[in-house]
C-alpha cells in the first residue's frame, strides 16, 4: 500500500510538471502568434510584392491549368499567362484554411490581352489546393491579323465598350 502511494506521488507530480511545461508553451506560442501580427501589419511595399511574387509563383501553374480548361474552347491556341499578367486581388486566412483570389489577364500573339478573370484557390492545412471558382469578368476583341484564332465569340455581355 506504501508503495501504491508513492507511485501516485510520482505520477502526480510529472503530471504537474507536463501541465506547466503545456501551458508555458501555449504562452510562448501566443506570444510568437502575436508577434507575427504585428510583424505582418508592418511590412514595407517591397516586402508585400515580394510576398505577392512569392504567391503567384507559387500558383502559377494552376492558374494556367484553370486558364487552359477555360480558353480551350474559344481559341485554337491557349492564351499565354506570365508571372506579371497575374495579380493577387486578396487572401483570407485562419489555422485550417487558407483562400487566396488571383485576378489574371492572359494574352494571345504578342502580348494582346484577350480577357480579364478571377481565379480562386483554397489550401487546407495538410497543403491540398483546390480550385474554388474561375470567374471570366471581361473580353476584349482580337485585333484582325488574329481573328483566325478564335473558335467561338464569347456572349456580348464580357466585352467592354
Amino acid at each position: 500500500m506504501h508503495r501504491l502511494r508513492k507511485n501516485n506521488k510520482k505520477i502526480f507530480l510529472l503530471l504537474l510538471i507536463l501541465d506547466i511545461l503545456l501551458a508555458s508553451c501555449l504562452f510562448i506560442k501566443s506570444d510568437l502568434a502575436n508577434d507575427k501580427k504585428t510583424i505582418t501589419a508592418h511590412l514595407t511595399k517591397d516586402q508585400e510584392k515580394n510576398c505577392d511574387s512569392l504567391l503567384i509563383n507559387t500558383y502559377l501553374t494552376k492558374i494556367i491549368e484553370a486558364s487552359d480548361e477555360f480558353y480551350k474552347e474559344y481559341y485554337r491556341i491557349l492564351p499565354t499567362l506570365n508571372y506579371y499578367s497575374i495579380y493577387v486581388k486578396e487572401y483570407i486566412s485562419d489555422s485550417r484554411l487558407s483562400q487566396i483570389t488571383f485576378t489574371s489577364k492572359p494574352y494571345l500573339g504578342p502580348h494582346d490581352t484577350i480577357g480579364v478573370d478571377e481565379i480562386t484557390f483554397t489550401a487546407d492545412y495538410l497543403g491540398s489546393v483546390e480550385l474554388k471558382s474561375f470567374v471570366h469578368l471581361l473580353s476584349y476583341h482580337l485585333p484582325d491579323n488574329l481573328k483566325d484564332l478564335e473558335l467561338k465569340d464569347f456572349p456580348e455581355h464580357y466585352y467592354k465598350d
